[in-house]
């Protein structure tokens, strides 16, 4: 399906670089491509050319993120929007990688990487963007011919019933991509191939839901095929009626290789993080600590130069030079950036250093209920990861919560790590839009990364936030 190219598309090539458009054309040429294809080398001749047609004339529009009179958010507003209907994918060098997966929630179809360009993956995102494209339209049109749709569309489709999860219908996308038949998918459940969710929970009380229906889209979930292999999904949900009842018809697409990437960059900058605690942390130890001691010592022997005035004079000066030095390079610090000692010290152990800290510092009286069996080794990366959680969700207490009271407890249980904060403070709902800060995306970011799961709860008086870890033997 990927390689019909007998249909007719128009295309535009939004490319300032005249090598890279070669590429391109070079590209569908290689694919016999027979369509038509426009180039505009900037966006004012992209704005002249969209206006200039039919807003049905083009099929798709491949964006280059840098022209030399527009880039950025700006770019992609305005050409998604002189485009309509018909899809933008961007093309992204690797500095840009970070924006292009942004962008995708800005309304971009796809976005390819120009060093890892080829003529296949080239062709398959312009025939997928514009399918999905196309499909979109027709589905919230109509549902008249979900049958044809459903059969023919080049992503996996499933239809269940949100009440009781029962698979009803799959599409041979569906049936190549997960290894069931048809009728062994009739046999499952939503839950037989859904894990959990990628971001954050579905809702407060950490309940199974069917109906994806009520949920926003692109929404991303493990999912898991007939053989155990996981891979991540962004799920698209509408409300059909089949075979005389309610039904939920979703679009599944495998988002893992996006996901992967996002999360080899959140690592990257996390790890660079570390790096810089730990940096900061030497530099105390090695240069303001014995700096301090060196002032210590000048002082102590101040005394014995009392009946030489010129020796006296000399030592003062070389204390003022040192404190000074002492305080040129405080100033150059950041405070409580020291890393915890995390090759050295238990969970445990850091987690009580944490408390200590938080209610010497605030005015919430933290605990910590420690049920973890003696001399328990975890590996670094959980360590680390484990007290970063800890320390962004008792920051968000302390600062939003308003609690006086607040428990940390961590246990271990089977094959997996329970921790657990609860607070008597203000409950907050994880799917509100003013949940969705930095603080929750990276502690979500950790969780997932440990393969774990995490649920908020409301409680009577306050909540719980409670992560659940699987540990390898």
């Amino acid at each position: 399906m990927i390689y019909d190219i007998k249909t007719n598309y128009r295309l535009l090539v939004v490319e300032d670089n005249p090598g890279d458009y070669a590429l391109i054309e070079g590209y569908l040429s290689a694919v016999s491509f027979v369509g038509q294809l426009d180039h505009a080398k900037n966006f004012s001749e992209m704005n002249r050319m969209l206006n200039g047609v039919s807003k049905t004339d083009y099929h798709a529009v491949l964006l280059d993120l840098k022209l030399p009179d527009k880039e950025g958010e700006d770019l992609i507003r305005e050409t998604i929007k002189l485009a309509h209907p018909a899809p933008v994918i961007a093309l992204t060098g690797l500095s840009d990688m970070s924006f292009s997966v942004r962008s995708l929630s800005m309304g971009i179809s796809d976005y390819i990487e120009k060093d890892k360009l080829d003529s296949y993956g080239l062709w398959r995102s312009i025939r997928y963007s514009i399918e999905r494209n196309a499909m979109y339209k027709k589905l919230s049109a109509s549902e008249k011919r979900y049958r044809e749709l459903f059969e023919n569309n080049p992503s996996p489709m499933l239809i269940w019933d949100p009440e009781t999860g029962q698979i009803l219908d799959s599409n041979t996308e569906a049936q190549l991509k997960y290894g069931y038949g048809e009728k062994e998918f009739q046999n499952l459940t939503v839950n037989d191939i859904q894990l959990n969710k990628f971001e954050r929970p579905i809702n407060g009380n950490g309940r199974n839901s069917f109906d994806y229906s009520h949920y926003p889209p692109k929404q991303i979930w493990r999912h898991k095929k007939k053989n155990g292999e996981i891979f991540l999904t962004e799920i698209n949900g509408h409300l059909i009626e089949f075979k005389n009842k309610t039904a939920t018809l979703m679009l599944l697409n495998d988002v893992t290789e996006k996901i992967d990437l996002q999360e080899k960059m959140i690592e990257n900058v996390l790890q660079a993080e570390e790096r810089e605690r730990n940096r900061v942390a030497r530099e105390l130890h090695d240069g303001i600590v014995q700096q301090l001691a060196a002032c210590g010592m000048f002082t102590q022997n101040l005394m014995d130069e009392i009946n030489n005035p010129d020796s006296l004079k000399e030592k003062i000066n070389k204390l003022y030079e040192l404190m000074q030095q002492t305080t040129l390079q405080t100033r150059d610090l950041s405070h409580n950036l020291q890393s915890a000692e995390f090759d050295v010290m238990t969970i445990s152990d850091l987690l009580r250093r944490l408390v200590q800290q938080l209610t010497s510092s605030s005015h919430i009286d933290f605990s910590l209920k420690d049920h973890l069996p003696d001399h328990i080794e975890l590996p670094t990366k959980v360590k680390v990861n484990l007290y970063r959680i800890v320390q962004e969700l008792c920051a968000n207490i302390t600062k939003h919560s308003g609690a006086t009271n607040a428990d940390i407890i961590i246990e271990h249980t089977g094959d997996q790590l329970i921790l657990k904060i609860r607070d008597n403070g203000k409950y907050f709902d994880p799917e509100t839009a003013d949940s969705h800060g930095a603080g929750l995306i990276n502690v979500n970011s950790r969780v997932f990364r440990l393969g774990g799961s995490i649920n908020y709860q409301p409680l009577e008086i306050g909540m719980m936030v409670q992560i659940e870890i699987p540990l390898e033997d």
